[in-house]
């Protein structure tokens, strides 16, 4: 395509761009479970005592007094994304406003499972929905444009978890997950020009793909108890895949009449059904503990994820043979890089029903920045800053608290500029991205 009039038509490759709701699909901390755990900013792997060890350490449900049932955190969070790119071709802004994943869990009465602990749980992982448009209309005689951007993913887990008691203060304890994860990624770009009844232009390019997958993994703790400290230690396994598939297609296209480069024809079109589905994650190690000093108590968590070896999402052998489709098998493709990441907590109980918490914790991104073909949106560390208080009502304990999170990178996305009398040109730019997100906590804890 190119046009004989001035101006810039442009077109930007928004499947590089992160957007919308709950962009942050490459940490691993970035979501964390139950009243006092929210407060405290998930760094109780070494002192949880409430069902959301399901989740933090298991060992612990073995430690927890009367296990009954967590009705998880009501939260309601505020997320802001902003992009913007020098030359100004990028100027995006958007806030959402919308309820928080939560956990659930329940652990049966003890006077049936005797001295084990046995509890089911339910928890999301991930879970956005994101669309962007983006229109430009620039010839004076007609024009055209647009970019579209569609992506769903959601990933769930599913847990039976038990414990016993490995003596007088300690407890021993394994979670099995069932992880159940879907994605849905279209990428659109269009086109059109016209100038005059005697020109023309067109272009298309759709992309899309689509899967689900199940698999297993199992978390493994164990938490000790003393007056004055607790100590706990999480081993994570990497998944075993139980079932999957999906499918992948691509459509190109291309139209010119006559705009001074001859006559052009393309048609390139690929749909492949029943594909297999893969997806990776890593094993981990977390080490925690908590420090009671009179009215004080300290909380801090490490732990350490493995990386992920480049694997893809879904069989891309039937589009090996085709050099066009170079775009749409990149973005099936996966890898990440080991982390560590940490976090501070504290708590000071100014009465026997009364507390107020504070937390600091690091989330840092698995994703490669320089890797441009990859699933991940999010490319950005995030640092979550945690504060709120707690107050026990006869058997159940009230939290309420707020949690802000914040961070930023710099990307370099694709920009698809057709300039005056000349053909598209594919333009690196530089894109600031800033992302923040407020979340409101209310919870109740019935299992005291």
């Amino acid at each position: 395509m190119a046009t004989k009039r001035s101006g810039v038509l442009s077109l930007v490759l928004l499947a590089l761009l992160p957007a919308r709701v709950r962009a942050q699909d490459s940490q691993y901390w970035n979501l964390q479970y139950g009243p006092v755990a929210e407060l405290v900013g998930g760094v109780v792997v070494g002192s949880t005592r409430d069902l959301s060890a399901t989740f933090y350490n298991p060992g612990a449900l073995a430690l927890v007094r009367d296990p009954s049932l967590l009705a998880s955190v009501e939260s309601f969070e505020a997320v802001s994304l902003k992009a913007k790119s020098q030359p100004p071709a990028i100027d995006f802004s958007d806030l959402s406003v919308r309820p928080s994943p939560t956990l659930f869990a329940f652990a049966l009465p003890r006077r049936l499972t005797g001295s084990h602990t046995i509890a089911i749980s339910g928890l999301t992982r991930q879970d956005f929905d994101l669309r962007v448009d983006n229109w430009q209309v620039t010839p004076s005689r007609q024009g055209g444009a647009e970019s579209l951007f569609d992506q769903s993913l959601n990933e769930n887990w599913f847990g039976l978890s038990w414990a016993h008691h490995a003596g007088e203060r300690v407890g021993i304890g394994l979670t099995t997950y069932v992880v159940y994860r879907g994605q849905r990624t279209r990428k659109e770009i269009s086109g059109q020009v016209a100038l005059s009844s005697t020109q023309g232009a067109a272009g298309l390019l759709v992309e899309d793909f689509d899967y689900s997958n199940y698999r297993l993994l199992w978390k493994a703790g164990v938490s000790m108890h003393h007056d004055a400290w607790d100590l706990g230690l999480t081993v994570t396994t990497a998944p075993v895949r139980l079932l999957g598939s999906g499918s992948a297609s691509y459509t190109r296209s291309a139209v010119e009449a006559d705009l001074g480069n001859g006559p052009v024809v393309s048609v390139a079109v690929q749909h492949v059904a029943d594909l297999e589905s893969h997806y990776q994650s890593p094993w981990s190690v977390a080490v925690g503990g908590a420090y009671r000093r009179s009215q004080n108590t300290f909380h801090g968590t490490v732990e350490a994820f493995e990386s992920v070896s480049a694997f893809d999402v879904l069989d891309t052998s039937p589009f090996a043979s085709d050099p066009s489709a170079a775009l749409l098998v990149r973005r099936l493709h996966q890898a990440a890089r080991s982390v560590v990441n940490f976090g501070l907590g504290y708590q000071r109980m100014v009465s026997g029903r009364f507390s107020y918490y504070g937390a600091f914790t690091t989330d840092f991104t698995f994703a490669n920045r320089d890797d441009e073909g990859t699933n991940s949106l999010s490319t950005w560390d995030i640092y979550h800053v945690t504060a709120g208080t707690s107050l026990v009502v006869r058997s159940v304990k009230l939290t309420m608290g707020a949690a802000y999170a914040f961070g930023s990178d710099v990307r370099s996305v694709s920009t698809l500029v057709v300039p005056p009398g000349g053909p598209p040109v594919l333009t690196p730019t530089p894109l600031d991205v800033k992302f923040s997100r407020l979340r409101l906590l209310v919870g109740f804890d019935f299992g005291r």
